[in-house]
């Protein structure tokens, strides 16, 4: 029974560029948050998130649809199934959520117009939007503190990606990701593969030249490599996790 990643079921409403007066007096649709949390069953997750997420979740390497190399988090066994959230769609307390979660309902994009075409365009997922009294502008189209966090955070989060696709970039050149796929058993049901995922694979990895080597650990690399290794543990907990849901 495969489940194949990533495990991307949420329905999303119009995907729009924002703006300040047609979304004025808007904010974050709690509900449309949870659906999103609920309906997935991998998050994307970026470098410095590496040390947090791997404390909870396998810390995997997924294709994008345009073959792009990222990072993910697997929460769940099944497409639509999120092992790390209540009936509710809420976070289970003390677990780290994923910084892509964190800034729902919004997306970046390069802008493809003017002189500044790595200029980022913010797009937002409507159906993720409603009206609040946290909303991101106000009546007059004006920012409100909310939105200049939030903006701050999407900044960071834009920053993170980039970094994120080139550790990606450096570990297919190094010829270091191999597919794989985690063969699970739960207990009164039929065995699951969860498929589409690669890892580092550990021999060529000792096998790579000295000075590779320090190269990755003095930028920080290495540390997230073995972070990422440590946490394919967490597939037994993901077992746990489906068998006491049933």
């Amino acid at each position: 029974m495969p489940a194949e990643l990533p495990g991307n079921e949420y329905k999303a409403g119009p995907i729009v560029p924002l703006d300040a007066k047609k979304h004025a007096g808007l904010g974050i649709d709690r509900r449309g948050l949870r659906r999103f949390t609920s309906a997935n069953n991998s998050f994307a997750i970026t470098l410095p998130e590496f040390f947090y997420a791997a404390r909870h979740y396998p810390l995997v390497f997924v294709k994008s649809g345009d073959g792009e190399m990222g990072a993910s988090v697997i929460t769940g066994l099944r497409p639509k199934q999120n092992l790390f959230v209540d009936a509710r769609g809420d976070w289970l307390e003390q677990t780290y959520v994923p910084a892509s979660v964190r800034r729902f309902p919004f997306h970046a994009v390069n802008s493809s117009a003017g002189p500044r075409r790595d200029k980022k365009l913010i797009l937002v997922d409507e159906s993720g939007l409603c009206a609040s009294t946290e909303a991101f502008f106000d009546s007059s189209g004006l920012a409100t503190a909310r939105w200049k966090e939030s903006e701050t955070f999407i900044a960071d989060y834009i920053a993170a990606q980039q970094r994120t696709l080139d550790f990606c970039a450096c570990l297919g050149e190094l010829d270091l990701l191999e597919p794989f796929d985690a063969q699970v058993n739960p207990r009164r049901q039929d065995s699951l593969r969860v498929t589409g995922m690669h890892r580092v694979n550990e021999e060529r990895l000792n096998r790579l030249p000295a000075k590779t080597i320090r190269g990755l650990m003095q930028r920080g690399d290495m540390s997230r490599i073995y972070a990422h290794l440590i946490s394919l543990e967490n597939f037994a907990k993901l077992l746990d996790l489906s068998a006491a849901a049933e």
